[in-house]
């Protein structure tokens, strides 16, 4: 994922030359947003990557306060439209667990009422929608109402989130890929304690990573994994990413060791 605090053109040089296959294109303040959707088309085609869309995950989409959600849904319909002009088809939201007081079933209800109108922005757009999961936000009960509101929307799976969400798990993914693996459309990997959400390099605090991986694979998985790691020091990501291919061929292999 570039960094929206580091110029957008660098950023996406930088993960070319790192050798990776895409970019996970959040579209942020305050160096990635605003931005010329066909420029980003253009950038990609040149340095030979593939992208997946990301949104800002702070954007209030189920807010009682009217405006701030209309708002919110302005905000990324415009995101929409840079994102399709620059030729990517599958983009990522983010629920809104922030309001304050709101009942759980109204959250939810009001989350579904927010995802269903924006994954009809999205379809008239040519692209598909999907729901990331979040740690105070992430549980099957949580995303459940969500998905059932969008039958179009697909699943974007964050392990780290799901860490916080379902805790000391053995597999903290294992519940969300028992409901929604039919869904399953972009997966994120980093670490964390199991109390906040870090992103750290891989290996590096408690997600057991080889079941997370045989899990992925049991489920059919064989599409784009983002390691969402966020450090200074670049050779961390290099680790991790490492450390993932050796998981996910030993998943493949039948192998947990």
């Amino acid at each position: 994922m570039n960094h929206p605090g580091r110029p957008l053109e660098a950023e996406l040089e930088r993960i070319a030359a790192a050798g990776f296959e895409f970019v996970d294109l959040t579209l942020e303040p305050p160096c990635a947003w605003p931005v010329e959707g066909a420029w980003i088309g253009e950038r990609l085609q040149a340095l030979g990557l593939r992208a997946v869309g990301h949104t800002a995950p702070y954007l209030p989409i189920a807010s009682p306060f009217p405006e701030l959600q209309s708002g919110a849904h302005a905000s990324l319909v415009a995101a929409f439209d840079v994102f399709a002009a620059a030729g990517i088809r599958l983009v990522n939201v983010h629920p809104d667990a922030l309001p304050p007081l709101v009942p759980r079933a109204e959250l939810r209800e009001r989350n579904a009422e927010a995802v269903a109108r924006l994954a009809e922005a999205a379809r008239e757009r040519g692209l598909r929608l999907m729901v990331e999961n979040l740690g105070s936000f992430g549980t099957v009960e949580d995303l459940g109402p969500l998905f059932a509101a969008a039958p179009e929307v697909g699943f974007h799976l964050d392990v780290g989130h799901a860490h916080l969400a379902y805790g000391a798990a053995a597999n903290p993914a294992g519940d969300l890929l028992a409901a929604f693996a039919d869904r399953l459309a972009h997966v994120h990997v980093s670490d964390n304690p199991g109390d906040r959400d870090l992103h750290l390099p891989l290996g590096a605090a408690a997600v057991d990573w080889p079941v997370v991986a045989r899990a992925l694979r049991d489920a059919g998985w064989d599409g784009t994994v983002t390691l969402e790691v966020v450090s200074k020091r670049r050779e961390y990501l290099e680790v991790s990413r490492r450390l993932w291919l050796e998981w996910w061929a030993a998943a493949d292999q039948g192998s947990l060791t």
